[in-house]
C-alpha cells in the first residue's frame, strides 16, 4: 500500500472505520504523512460532516472531522474491503465536502464479482482481487 500511496504523491491518508484504520495508521507511519480518520456517527470530537449512505443489508452514517483536511491536501482513502463501492463512495464524498483533492482509493481485497468498481470515478488500487 505504501508503494502505492508514494506513486499517487500523496500528503495525506484517510483511513475508514474501523479495519481501514490498521492499514491506514502503518502506511501514514512508514511515509510520515498525516492520517485522518473517518468513522462511525458520534466516534469523532469536534464539529463533524456527516453523510448517509447504503450497505448491501442496511444503511449507515459516516463522519469526518470538518479541521483536518483542507483544499491543499492529496489524499488516498484507505481501507480493508472493496464491495459494492458505498462505504468508499460515502467517503469519497465527506473528503470532497472539504474540498481536498482525492489521488486515489487502496484497498486490500476487492470482491470484483460485486461489480462495485463499475460505480467508481476516482482511481480505485486493490491489492488482491477476488472474481468468484
Amino acid at each position: 500500500m505504501a508503494i502505492e500511496v508514494k506513486k499517487l504523491k500523496a500528503n495525506t491518508i484517510v483511513g475508514i472505520d474501523s479495519r481501514g484504520f490498521i492499514f491506514a495508521a502503518a502506511v501514514a507511519y512508514k511515509l510520515k504523512l498525516k492520517l485522518v480518520m473517518i468513522r462511525k456517527k458520534g466516534k469523532l470530537p469536534g464539529k463533524t460532516f456527516s453523510i448517509d449512505y447504503n450497505l448491501e443489508y442496511g444503511n449507515n452514517q459516516l463522519e469526518i472531522q470538518k479541521d483536518m483536511l483542507d483544499k491543499n491536501d492529496k489524499v488516498v482513502i484507505i481501507d480493508d474491503i472493496f464491495a459494492t463501492s458505498g462505504t468508499i463512495q460515502a467517503s469519497i464524498k465527506l473528503v470532497k465536502k472539504i474540498k481536498a483533492n482525492i489521488q486515489g482509493v487502496i484497498v486490500l481485497l476487492e470482491l470484483a464479482f460485486l461489480d462495485g468498481r463499475s460505480k467508481m470515478k476516482d482511481k480505485l488500487i486493490s491489492l488482491f482481487r477476488v472474481n468468484t
